[in-house]
């Protein structure tokens, strides 16, 4: 590029690139969940989406569309950062009030179970079958257990005695992980709000005085 040469860049063009990945994402969410990630084809993503297979491509690989859907599902947008940084995590953590950090916990846990669990069971089915998707779970597993040892040390005014933070985070990652609120919800047929009141309750029993 010569010197001083000026890049343009286009608001349209920006925005238009940005909805043909929200749709594409969108259809590989859907194509997943239905056909499960080995069956979905990049091409049953473009017909989904509306868009030529190319633009399916230009998207990334079939596992970075996987993993793409994944971290917006547990972030709740495609702006990408740390989800603890995310409002109602920041609300959880500042409060000191244990009613109202509880509230905040059955609100969350009510969005995780309608938005994240779906795509949680795609991703852990698809770690089994591929090594690049199998690290990323990994991963996803010791970053979350970081993320819920940060939010039960908020916590730590109010945990019965003899139990610190490390044990009290292993339960919380351990028993209210996607699984249980999957089988709960979509084997037994439990409500998102059934869901959330049950954890909340099942905290206050298993780690609170």
């Amino acid at each position: 590029m010569a010197a001083g040469k000026r890049v343009y860049r286009s608001p349209l063009r920006a925005e238009q690139a940005r909805r043909t990945r929200a749709a594409v994402l969108d259809a590989a969410e859907r194509c997943f969940a239905e056909r499960g990630y080995a069956a979905a084809t990049m091409k049953d993503v473009a017909a989904q989406a509306g868009v030529a297979v190319q633009t399916v491509f230009g998207q990334g690989s079939k596992a970075s569309l996987l993993l793409a859907c994944v971290d917006r599902a547990v972030v709740g947008d495609d702006e990408g950062g740390a989800l603890l940084a995310r409002e109602p995590f920041v609300r959880l953590r500042e409060s000191e009030d244990l009613a109202t950090k509880l509230a905040v916990w059955r609100e969350i846990a009510r969005a995780y179970s309608a938005r994240v669990v779906p795509a949680m069971r795609v991703f852990a089915e698809a770690a089994g079958a591929d090594p690049e998707i199998g690290a990323a779970y990994v991963d996803y597993e010791r970053r979350r257990f970081e993320d819920v040892r940060a939010l039960l040390a908020t916590f730590e005014p109010w945990l019965r005695d003899g139990l610190d933070v490390e044990a009290a985070a292993e339960v919380v990652w351990a028993v209210f992980g996607h699984v249980a609120a999957d089988n709960l919800i979509r084997v037994r047929g439990w409500s998102a709000e059934q869901y959330a009141d049950f954890l909340v309750d099942a905290v206050e029993r298993l780690l609170l005085t």
